[in-house]
């Protein structure tokens, strides 16, 4: 639960400090829900992985008792997520070569790599790297991502050999072997994908994955599953792991920091993300940073155990909310659930058909799919949907981690193309307020004999600044009386570099031969201290004096400051 008084307690588990009596029974309640969601799920993710079954239960093991000492969401469950687990196969792949023991190493490697990046990034300000995903780079991400995932389930689904390749040749993998479809394998897949619909249906936001996994498992047994080719997991290794280091070696860590990397946007965005979400709707707030913290320390607690990396997942914490979660105690619940499963109940899924798993792993990318999402980008803003799909297809041709990068440059290249187009507009006198507004909002503009008016949206800066000259330019050649002063409102710019203060400059001397004075009103503090470092003040008039646009366009009557002139503030 949250401090009542609203205020960081940076202690570690400090919400034990606080804790309710009457918080005991809901956080039980919640935890125990939790493992009946994760435990099942969670052989899923590390088969997606490309890893043995148990390496998820061993992720959920410690995961949440690492975040517990540090997380400040009274919600928020810790462990695989879909997205982490496909970054993982593809960043270990190449390097395991088949060998499922150097491939747990590997993704342990991983899981410390990100737990180091976090808990550093946490010092020098790195977890504000997660933002430059923006929305619509992730929401086209886990669409792609969801029907990647899809592609690479349909074999296990119908008992095919597992393809490889980008999507599109996983799913011409897939149509060329549908002759060997196994019919057994197949019927168990889509029945348990039409239950496990069937029963999001009926009781939605409620664990009942443990439902399909139990059913599916009495019958794998009655039947004798094996015999009609059903592939099973087999036997899970029985007991608590022995924490130790990620077996790797050096130069194998320095391959996999880009995946690391990856894994650490995605995990910190997501959890940030959920986190948040579940505050605001049970009326607290967390702590950015300690989130970065626990996120970091579940993550290295995970590598200690051979798991894989971890984060906040949406549908994990769905289950934990909704089971009545008031604290970070239903993940000691959820975690002490897991680690009896692995003493004791291992051996109950030896006999769980591989299609489950698939099927389960189906309806966790079926959540991550966002049409609504991509439908609302299309509708609101058509650059931003053009980045969300090449997100998507970059997923889907070039892989995760490729289209992820791919994607954000696209943003980050979106994003440069519109700050190198600053909006300019005319603006003119509202007669009713005597304020200077966008004078296309006015239906009868008040002008000002000879002075043009002018507002500059967005830093100057120098792959813009010869842009915004030229159109300054073009606007005052567009003035339908003569001009004799020309006034740049400057309160919506927040930065100039020296290459824009420079080509200030010569906008000035341009306008002087014109017989044209340039004013600048409303500058910024620190705008103005860095034009007046660069000369622009002797070209302009004074800046530091705060004039407002009425005030200069009054001073915009007087001749052109001499570069000589005396620099006394008025």
């Amino acid at each position: 639960m949250p401090a009542d008084d609203g205020k960081a307690d940076r202690r570690i588990a400090s919400w034990l400090r606080v804790y309710r009596a009457a918080d005991l029974r809901p956080d039980i309640i919640a935890g125990l829900s939790l493992a009946a969601f994760v435990i099942p799920e969670s052989l899923a993710y590390a088969t997606l992985a490309g890893l043995q079954p148990v390496a998820g239960l061993y992720c959920y093991l410690v995961a949440g008792l690492a975040y517990a000492l540090f997380g400040t969401s009274c919600q928020l469950a810790v462990g695989p997520t879909s997205a982490l687990a496909l970054a993982v196969a593809a960043g270990v792949a190449t390097l395991s070569s088949g060998d499922p023991s150097r491939a747990a190493g590997l993704a342990a490697a991983v899981a410390l790599l990100v737990g180091l990046i976090s808990i550093g990034g946490r010092y020098v300000g790195l977890a504000n790297l997660a933002y430059f995903l923006s929305n619509p780079v992730v929401t086209g991400f886990k669409t792609g991502a969801a029907i990647y995932i899809a592609s690479t389930q349909l074999p296990k689904v119908l008992g095919l050999h597992p393809g490889a390749g980008n999507f599109f040749e996983r799913i011409a993998h897939v149509v060329m072997s549908l002759e060997e479809a196994s019919l057994p394998a197949t019927v168990v897949g889509v029945a348990a994908v039409a239950l496990f619909l069937g029963l999001e249906r009926a009781f939605p936001g409620r664990p009942t994955t443990l439902v399909v996994v139990a059913l599916s498992i009495v019958l794998a047994s009655l039947l004798d599953a094996s015999r009609f080719g059903i592939l099973l997991v087999g036997d899970l290794p029985r007991g608590l792991p022995l924490p130790s280091l990620p077996d790797v070696k050096a130069s194998e860590l320095g391959l996999l920091i880009p995946t690391a990397f990856a894994c650490f946007l995605l995990a910190y965005s997501e959890a940030i993300s959920v986190a948040r979400s579940f505050a605001q709707k049970n009326g607290y707030e967390i702590d950015p940073e300690r989130e970065l913290t626990a996120l970091g320390a579940a993550n290295v607690a995970t590598s200690l155990v051979r798991g894989f990396p971890v984060s906040g997942g949406m549908s994990q914490t769905a289950v934990n909310d909704m089971g009545g979660a008031r604290s970070p105690l239903s993940l000691v619940v959820t975690s002490g659930a897991v680690a009896l499963t692995l003493l004791f109940l291992s051996g109950l899924f030896r006999n769980l058909p591989e299609p489950v798993l698939g099927a389960i792993i189906l309806m966790a990318a079926k959540h991550l799919v966002k049409i609504d999402e991509l439908r609302e980008l299309w509708r609101a803003a058509r650059a931003e949907f053009g980045i969300a799909i090449i997100a998507l297809l970059g997923v889907l041709a070039a892989g995760l981690l490729n289209g992820l990068l791919l994607a954000a440059m696209g943003s980050l290249i979106l994003l440069l193309a519109r700050a190198s187009r600053p909006s300019i507009v005319v603006l003119a006198r509202d007669p009713a307020s005597g304020r200077y507004i966008n004078r296309d909002r006015l239906e009868v503009p008040q002008a000002t004999p000879g002075i043009v008016v002018l507002r500059s949206a967005g830093a100057w800066v120098y792959f813009n600044a010869e842009q915004i000259r030229r159109h300054l330019l073009e606007l005052v050649e567009q003035a339908a009386q003569p001009v004799v002063t020309v006034v740049v409102d400057f309160s919506q710019v927040p930065a100039v570099d020296i290459t824009a203060a420079a080509s200030l400059r010569t906008l000035s001397r341009t306008l002087a031969a014109r017989g044209i004075s340039l004013r600048l009103a409303e500058v910024r503090d620190d705008v103005a201290e860095q034009l007046i470092a660069d000369g622009v003040e002797a070209e302009t008039g004074p800046i530091l004096a705060h004039l407002s646009v009425e005030q200069c366009t009054v001073t915009g009557r007087l001749p052109p400051p001499s570069p000589h002139r005396d620099r006394t503030r008025i």
